[in-house]
């Protein structure tokens, strides 16, 4: 009875932080797409392909995905202009009404 109490708590522990990881995640999404926007624009090179080719040879076929990464850095310049800046919208602009709420 005491192991399996012992193995409950241990399992909403482990809930709750797994629960909690996804908000401190929120930032590393947004900048990972940050920097894939602005990257947006660049055409795809063989060089490119021969970087990554070599980057996953190099960790025995693991970090693919860090390998494109890489690869979209060394090979793209950023586009400042390529995504809005947030304040970059009128303030003074209404949002639209929703359909359901005219009336008539």
């Amino acid at each position: 009875m005491k192991q399996r109490v012992v193995v409950g708590l241990i399992g909403l522990m482990l809930a709750g932080l797994g629960a909690s990881m996804s908000a401190f995640g929120e930032g590393a999404t947004n900048g990972r797409e940050r920097f894939f926007l602005k990257r947006q624009n660049c055409a795809w090179t063989e060089e490119m392909g021969k970087y990554i080719y070599e980057c996953i040879k190099k960790n025995d076929g693991f970090n693919a995905h860090w390998c494109h990464n890489e690869a979209i850095d060394a090979f793209c310049p950023p586009d400042e202009n390529a995504i809005p800046h947030p304040t970059d919208g009128q303030p003074s602009e209404k949002p639209a009404e929703p359909e359901s709420a005219k009336k008539g």
